[in-house]
């Protein structure tokens, strides 16, 4: 036998040796090279198959679970990057991690290590190097199967073992390849960009109001970036290791004109001039749906926008984040005091004026009444104009015997509705308003009109005590800001701590679905500045506040709550 030859039979018996060995793999990863995308996602996202049959699985080592309440995206989240709580870190699963070797990265686990207290075990994990080679596509068949991952370590038992067909593991793996594989746009090697919004009808003091506050922020932010990066590694074993992860804060005011069925073309215009990482509040006159449904098309973190008309069908895991459900919840808050007070009212009378700050709350109302106030009848009348209204009010005037209550949605006409009230009080004992009529009442009635006029009011009151908001209002002083609008300013100061927050937790990380379950973490009570009694976001959440008082305006207090906060 030659050199050659003998070389030759060494090779294939190398190779037969090899195959026997591993044949198994070899097929599997076979069959895992070709994966649907899409059909992954909806294993990811809702944990069914492309047949539409619950995915099975094994958790705590025998228990057995399946479907939706054990979808990868429970505890990997959207972005895939993780997350950590009750003592456990659910380590990242996107395709950049996953098929590449794991690393020490400091700075992706800082955020986990100091966001909470957490037990000894936890943090001696998390500073475990526990190193691994790089992902295959069997290794992390295998990881999702049985639980090991590439260097031969156990997941923790809560971990579920999938038991999956190939086709399923393909389809799961080709997602896992696709998920934040790359940063969003809106953020180049310098430059995070945001954008603002607002409409050439808003009030231009208030537009004005709010523009100084998110203009000021952005500038001492930019400036403590500046003065950090200008002292060189002035702390090598802590700060200075996330500063490559910062950029610059770069604001875009996104004025829309004209009717709302014209915002569309208008935000994307302006999307495709320059895109932008998030947007960052803004204060619209009418409803956010135009808005919310372009940021969700887009799918662009909207970030704690003023305004008492936000969407609110199909908001949950949708990417505008609010502070409450506006008008809507107001409406609900008012039905279930009546409902309490007026043991329940018999005859209810309902003006709206024909706009979307009267109509909207309005249906709300009708729906509460019919599911709470069993028994009680509802009359709704929708006026056009003051005219209209005053004809209405003279009628009520005339009939007024057995109205219980009547219910005020004054809509754009507030103050013109007010006038008309001081004119022409009716005789109702009990008469409602919403909380954006509250200040302008205010103004124009005397303390002996106050006791029968009601009004819903989604805020913390005035006598409560929230230590935070002294720390605004000294910041809004240092920086020139002159607090014209405080609820308007302090909701735009909330909404910038969480941007800020928000994005220095990513670490460099810039995705966006990131951004959101960051935001989602921390909008809790302690960074609260004393607008609402209580701020907090559960993971799909998108309103920060759940309810609301029934007030009386008052003298010396400004306001006094005659309920208890009533969540419906």
């Amino acid at each position: 036998m030659t050199p050659q030859s003998r070389l030759s039979t060494f090779f294939l018996l190398f190779i037969i040796t090899t195959s026997y060995i591993s044949g198994e793999n070899a097929i599997a990863d076979d069959k895992l090279l070709i994966g649907d995308v899409e059909a992954g996602r909806l294993i990811y996202m809702q944990g069914h198959s492309a047949s539409n049959y619950p995915i099975q699985a094994i958790t705590s080592q025998d228990v057995k679970v399946s479907g939706s309440g054990f979808a990868c995206v429970n505890c990997h989240r959207p972005s895939g990057m993780g997350s950590s709580e009750g003592g456990k870190y659910v380590l990242p699963v996107t395709g950049p991690i996953l098929f590449a070797p794991r690393e020490l990265n400091r700075n992706r686990i800082f955020s986990k290590l100091f966001h909470e207290i957490r037990s000894p075990e936890f943090v001696t994990r998390m500073r475990q190097a526990r190193m691994r080679p790089a992902y295959t596509l069997d290794t992390l068949a295998t990881a999702i199967r049985d639980g090991i991952d590439p260097a031969g370590y156990s997941f923790d038992p809560i971990m579920p073992r999938y038991d999956m067909s190939d086709g399923d593991m393909a389809n799961l793996i080709a997602y896992l390849k696709s998920l934040s594989i790359k940063h969003d746009v809106g953020i180049d090697s310098k430059t995070a960009h945001f954008a603002t919004i607002i409409n050439d009808s808003t009030d231009p003091v208030a537009r004005d109001a709010v523009l100084r506050t998110i203009q000021g922020y952005f500038d001492r932010f930019n400036l403590s970036i500046a003065n950090d990066r200008s002292k060189g590694n002035f702390s090598p074993n802590y700060h200075s290791d996330f500063l490559e992860t910062y950029r610059e804060w770069k604001l875009h005011v996104w004025t829309l004109h004209g009717p709302p069925d014209t915002w569309k073309e208008q935000l994307m215009r302006f999307y495709e001039i320059q895109p932008v990482f998030a947007v960052a509040g803004g204060l619209i006159n009418g409803s956010w749906s135009p808005v919310a449904q372009f940021c969700d098309k887009e799918r662009i973190p909207c970030l704690f926008p003023n305004t008492e008309l936000p969407k609110t069908a199909d908001a949950e895991n949708a990417y505008s984040f609010y502070f409450t459900r506006g008008l809507e919840l107001e409406a609900e808050v008012l039905s279930i005091y009546l409902e309490k007070q007026l043991s329940p009212p018999q005859r209810i009378v309902q003006i709206s004026f024909a706009d979307p700050y009267g109509e909207i709350p309005a249906n709300v109302f009708t729906k509460a009444v019919n599911r709470w106030i069993s028994g009680s009848q509802l009359e709704s009348v929708s006026v056009s104009n003051t005219a209209t209204f005053i004809e209405e009010i003279n009628r009520i005037n005339t009939h007024h015997r057995g109205i219980d209550a009547l219910v005020i949605w004054p809509g754009e006409h507030v103050s013109d509705v007010i006038t008309v009230l001081q004119k022409l009080p009716p005789k109702i004992d009990v008469v409602t308003m919403p909380s954006n009529a509250l200040e302008a009442w205010r103004k124009q009635r005397t303390q002996a009109d106050y006791e029968h006029f009601l009004f819903s009011y989604p805020y913390e009151l005035p006598t409560a005590y929230h230590p935070r908001a002294y720390m605004v209002h000294a910041w809004m002083r240092s920086n020139h800001i002159e607090v014209t609008h405080p609820t308007l300013q302090f909701q735009t100061y909330y909404m910038l701590t969480l941007l800020d927050y928000g994005m220095r937790n990513l670490r460099g990380d810039f995705y966006r679905d990131y951004l959101s379950e960051i935001i989602e973490g921390e909008a809790e009570s302690n960074l609260n500045n004393g607008t609402h009694p209580t701020l907090g976001l559960g993971p799909g959440q998108r309103f920060a506040s759940k309810g609301g008082y029934v007030v009386v305006p008052d003298t010396k207090i400004g306001i006094r709550s005659v309920s208890k906060w009533i969540i419906p």
